[in-house]
């Protein structure tokens, strides 16, 4: 005699379209719905002022709440303290001021995304997060935008949902505009 509990099976036909498991397509890509998973690139949505933009989650290494911040005192306009992550001490660059907006004190929203890029890694003040977002290409394009009474670029595509249209922000950019303000203030 068998101690293994006896399930009576009732259904045996599942409609797997609506579960929570659902799978469009092969996994393997070779039938249709593989446009779900190839493809895509993933960004964090970030406030900075009244806009929203996107940055791309490769450039990302983690988002922390604000904590202690050291001013630096004759340090570049653009570096609002630096921070103690784990040890690491890095520059925390307020992105209000690199794009020419009011500064304002920290809000209960307001985070630092840590970013790198190359070499660099920083953190960048933003207002707020408000989620993450998976773009296909036709999703996306490329289109260089300069910041309002400024020469400043620091949006290299843009993405197109729908009527939402939002600037996706090049890290690069970010770290040569913020280069090139060192390198005015050493002269």
């Amino acid at each position: 005699m068998s101690d293994a509990p006896n399930f009576k099976v009732l259904n045996t036909e599942v409609n797997m379209d609506n579960t929570l498991f659902s799978i469009r397509g092969d996994l393997d890509g070779t039938k249709t719905g593989k446009e779900d998973f190839l493809d895509t690139q993933q960004f964090i949505g970030l406030i900075v002022g009244e806009e929203e933009f996107l940055l791309p989650i490769g450039v990302m290494n983690e988002i922390i709440m604000i904590s202690h911040m050291t001013f630096v005192p004759r340090g570049p306009k653009y570096v609002e303290g630096v921070i103690n992550l784990r040890g690491k001490i890095l520059p925390a660059l307020n992105l209000r001021q690199i794009m020419g907006l009011e500064t304002i004190p920290p809000t209960p929203m307001s985070r630092i995304i840590i970013v790198s890029n190359d070499d660099d890694t920083m953190g960048l003040l933003v207002d707020g997060i408000t989620y993450v977002v998976s773009l296909s290409p036709e999703q996306l394009e490329d289109r260089s935008l300069t910041l309002k009474g400024t020469s400043i670029e620091l949006v290299n595509r843009i993405s197109k949902r729908g009527n939402k249209v939002n600037g996706i922000m090049d890290i690069s950019k970010v770290l040569q505009e913020v280069q090139k303000e060192n390198d005015e203030k050493a002269d």
